[in-house]
């Protein structure tokens, strides 16, 4: 009988936790996997019902070339669009992206030749949190970039994959 009370304690307390709102987001973006041996790993957390921010790191290696990258980006929830509360919905907001470029060889002199690109980008998507507790977020956007003191503009697009707690 013990065994059974504290089994039904047991459920009732994970069923009241995954009830629970979510506060955070751990996260991959799938996206850029295949096409450039990309890995992204980000954690979003809420600031206020309708805003959350999220941090990223990222690492690449493709062709002799590493990748490193670190992403920042802030969230604006429209919740009533969606019925929802963050980090579940229709979201925009801007997105700073600094990435560094480090060649595996050296050239005659010793030196390896490197990049650096600089980002802003605007966003909008949707967070769908599935089974409360998978997140799917497909975004897209446009965007402005720096790389070797050429600006260039262009289309951003993404799909991350991650865990809501």
């Amino acid at each position: 009988m013990k065994n059974n009370i504290l089994i039904l304690i047991c459920m009732m307390t994970f069923f009241t936790m995954m009830s629970q709102e979510k506060k955070g987001v751990i996260k991959t973006d799938i996206s850029g996997i295949n096409d450039y041996n990309f890995y992204q790993l980000a954690y979003e957390f809420n600031i206020k019902e309708k805003n959350s921010f999220e941090v990223g790191i990222g690492f690449g290696s493709e062709n002799g070339i590493n990748i490193y990258g670190l992403s920042i980006q802030g969230r604006y929830y429209l919740n009533k669009i969606s019925n929802t509360t963050a980090p579940a919905g229709f979201h925009v907001g801007p997105r700073v992206l600094a990435v560094y470029a480090e060649s595996n060889e050296s050239t005659i002199r010793g030196v390896k030749e490197n990049a650096f690109s600089f980002e802003i980008d605007g966003i909008i998507g949707y967070q769908f949190i599935i089974g409360n507790i998978i997140t799917f977020d497909p975004y897209i956007g446009g965007g402005i970039a720096i790389v070797e003191n050429q600006t260039v503009t262009g289309f951003v697009w993404g799909v991350t994959l991650g865990v809501a707690f």
